[in-house]
């Protein structure tokens, strides 16, 4: 009854999978849609599983923690509870229950040894509460089951050496570091790498680092630009070479105009800004009003006037600086995890003009 009324709902789509869209709901991560078993829509109990689910993305997560909880009493072939547990840990994780989410999936790992998922999110909860070590572990253990969350598990590794360096434990970095062994490079080791090199006295090395970081990914040139800056290794040449090789990325761009107008240059401000607009370059808020500024202060006042009265408004409202590439999540903080979605390196300057 629950699935015939689901299919009389979206039978209007004709692009619409209502199986495809159950799969995605059921786990996190997206790319792995194609390896979960197909859900059997006329299997009673997977009825108000789907029902469980699509009340949690409501957010009505009573209801659907009523439902799987009553679901748990039933007998269940080995494939249904495995199901019913998974999302009885996502609900109370979402709902913010996050002892009775572990408890869960603890459950489920005891189990069910063999399914990553369960590894994989509590692996998640592990990281959210700071506790990267035991992350790693778990992370080692569904890479192991499925390859798939490798790129996570070296992602997970590398935040737990940029803490150690953080706390001052280069040692432990150092080992993490060393014993990866990646078969693409990533920009968060290169960031890990200059920020190891720095805080050991390394400064050629780790400006080398970053230039290997910003080269790779040139959207993330903000957080390399940081480093370098926090170490006191920043200069305009080193800026200059930066934006060159960073192709006139925003974030680069952003931290030579910073400079220049810091050391009272204003000219060369203006020509980096002119230089950046005929690449063709996409404006921060900020920075596209310092553009008109100094526009302005030099005399261009006609060229500006009509761009002032149609986008500084616009522009001052926007409220985020870095924002998802992958599901469109805004946020003043850059991290190398988006917090929503939690694609990894997807965080960038928000460009939007």
């Amino acid at each position: 009854m629950i699935f015939r009324k689901l299919r009389n709902l979206f039978k209007k789509r004709k692009d619409f999978d209502l199986e495809s869209y159950l799969k995605k709901l059921s786990i996190n991560r997206q790319d792995l849609i194609k390896t979960i078993s197909d859900i059997d829509l006329d299997s009673p109990i997977n009825a108000y599983l789907t029902l469980a689910i699509l009340l949690k993305e409501k957010g009505e997560y009573y209801k659907s923690l009523k439902i799987l909880e009553r679901l748990r009493k039933e007998n269940l072939t080995p494939y249904e509870e495995r199901l019913v547990i998974l999302n009885l840990a996502l609900v109370y994780k979402a709902a913010g229950f996050i002892d009775r989410a572990e408890d869960a999936l603890k459950e489920g790992i005891n189990r069910f040894p063999d399914e990553s998922f369960f590894y994989y999110e509590l692996a998640r909860i592990r990281a959210i509460s700071g506790k990267f070590e035991e992350s790693v572990e778990l992370l080692e253990k569904a890479s192991q089951l499925k390859e798939e969350f490798y790129d996570e598990l070296i992602h997970t590794k590398l935040y737990l050496a940029d803490r150690y360096i953080d706390e001052g434990r280069t040692d432990k970095a150092s080992r993490i570091v060393r014993k990866m062994n990646l078969k693409v490079p990533v920009p968060l080791l290169y960031y890990v790498l200059s920020k190891l090199y720095y805080s050991v006295g390394e400064k050629e090395k780790g400006y080398k680092s970053a230039l290997r970081g910003i080269k790779l990914s040139p959207k993330h040139a903000y957080p390399f630009i940081q480093v370098i800056e926090n170490f006191g290794e920043l200069t305009y040449e080193r800026l200059k070479e930066i934006i060159e090789i960073s192709h006139f990325s925003l974030p680069a761009v952003s931290k030579g105009v910073e400079f220049l107008l810091r050391e009272g240059n204003t000219d060369e401000a203006l020509s980096l800004l002119d230089k950046y607009s005929l690449s063709g370059g996409k404006f921060s808020a900020s920075l596209f009003e310092t553009y008109l500024k100094l526009m302005w202060e030099k005399g261009q006042r006609k060229q500006v006037v009509n761009k002032v009265i149609q986008y500084l408004d616009a522009l001052k409202k926007k409220e985020k600086l870095f924002k998802c590439e992958n599901c469109g999540y805004r946020t003043d903080n850059f991290d190398w995890v988006c917090p929503r979605c939690k694609s990894w390196e997807s965080l960038e300057i928000n460009s939007e003009v």
